[in-house]
């Protein structure tokens, strides 16, 4: 009798231990999920910052050299204003 006792409370104990875990596994799960959502998030935002930072570079960059070289503002009229020197003839090209 001793025996079938022990065996039982040996099963009683495991479906007890199998409780616990599905419970425990019920609570955590979500917040698991979010978690996991909220990693994701956080590299994708990390991405959109470094694109962010480098065109803030790049535009200071540009407006460093509007403010410091003729060249560059010159190269800025022509392209965006059409503008030329006087005495100058523009060819433009159609494709």
């Amino acid at each position: 009798m001793n025996v079938k006792i022990q065996q039982a409370f040996s099963i009683m104990l495991y479906v007890l231990l199998f409780v616990i875990f599905i419970f425990s596994l019920t609570l955590f799960w979500p917040a698991y999920k979010r978690y996991v959502g909220m990693k994701n998030d956080l590299a994708a935002l990390n991405h959109e910052l470094q694109l962010k930072i480098n065109e803030s570079v790049a535009l200071n960059r540009e407006v460093h050299d509007l403010e410091h070289k003729p060249s560059a503002a010159e190269k800025v009229a022509r392209e965006k204003y059409n503008l030329c020197k006087e005495g100058e003839i523009i060819l433009q090209y159609e494709e």
